[in-house]
């Protein structure tokens, strides 16, 4: 009797740790559907795109529509994914920009693994395929959460460009990150009247490095010297030190006072955009006539009932801003 109690304990056990062990590798595996990790390794993005100036519209302007925030898992079938995916097609089509830019958490960085159905490569059909449909130019600035799961931003990245058309990205080969470029942008007489640029802020515990901020002064000067009275508009993911300093709820990576420091030196800035600190409302403030801005978280990802975006008109000498809710 002790024997078949001992022969029945032990199936038990044997059949508890075989639903654990299946339990706990479903839980550790379920996230790992279509990884990115090493695509940047077969699709040298960077030596293959290049980036061609675009033009201001028939009344002497830019339109940037930027989003930013959007944490997608894999916009298939998880609710808020279709449903920021919704917002974004629809502001896309009725704003008609010239251009749009994500300023980075595109994807869902660690959290993703909570999620059952992650999907990189859904996640990244489902976004890119609306500007493709639409036709419509468009990039994205790394965030922390784009670097951290399955694949680096280089991935991502790698992979958009690999499969859209409509999708800009470029970078230096000495730089680090993934996205660290400028878009030219041309007046009628095809003449230099403003540029676009982008910079990857990198890792959740990195900084963006001297190399950048070096590189950006290195632009902010060519700009001067090509048009003296052009400006640049500067887009990327972290808010830096500055923003706190003039009167933004957070601080900031205080490693981040290089690329303040190149900005602040250079007198051709006109604005700055950011993502990252998902404020209730996209917050603006001037300073040394330069505007700062901060926009709205754009996905459903935290359960925001309101995500946004924001609509910014670059003119030859202004900007004026428009605040969209979802």
């Amino acid at each position: 009797m002790k024997k078949k109690l001992l022969i029945f304990g032990s199936i038990v056990l044997v059949v508890v740790a075989l639903s654990v062990g299946a339990y706990f590798g479903f839980l550790a595996g379920r996230g790992h559907h279509n990884d990115l990790t090493g695509f940047a390794q077969y699709y040298p993005y960077v030596e293959n795109r290049e980036i061609v100036p675009m033009q201001m519209n028939a009344n002497g302007e830019f339109v940037v529509l930027q989003f930013t925030d959007t944490h997608l898992v894999n916009t298939r079938n998880r609710e808020p994914d279709v449903r920021t995916l919704e917002m974004i097609e629809y502001w896309t089509a009725r704003v008609n920009p010239d251009f749009v830019v994500i300023t980075g958490d595109m994807l869902e960085g660690r959290a993703a693994q909570t999620h059952r159905y992650v999907d990189r490569h859904a996640a990244l059909h489902g976004i890119a395929g609306i500007f493709e449909q639409l036709a419509q130019p468009w990039t994205f600035t790394p965030g922390n959460n784009d670097h951290e799961f399955m694949g680096s931003a280089q991935d991502v990245t790698a992979f958009l460009a690999y499969h859209y058309n409509y999708f800009l990205a470029a970078s230096p080969a000495y730089l680090p990150g993934a996205v660290n470029f400028t878009l030219p942008i041309l007046n009628e007489d095809n003449e230099l009247a403003h540029k676009l640029i982008f910079i990857d802020s990198l890792g959740r515990h990195e900084i963006m490095q001297p190399e950048q901020a070096q590189w950006l002064s290195e632009q902010l000067l060519v700009l001067s010297d090509e048009a003296p009275q052009a400006q640049a508009s500067i887009f990327f993911h972290y808010n830096t030190p500055m923003f706190y300093e003039a009167g933004y709820r957070f601080r900031g990576r205080e490693g981040d006072t290089a690329i303040d420091e190149a900005i602040l030196a250079a007198d051709n800035v006109g604005l700055v955009s950011i993502g990252h600190t998902h404020p209730p409302e996209n917050w603006l403030t001037n300073i040394d006539n330069m505007y700062l801005k901060v926009v709205r978280a754009s996905g459903y990802r935290r359960g925001d009932e309101f995500p946004g975006a924001a609509v910014i008109t670059i003119g030859s000498e202004s900007y004026t801003f428009e605040e969209i809710v979802f």
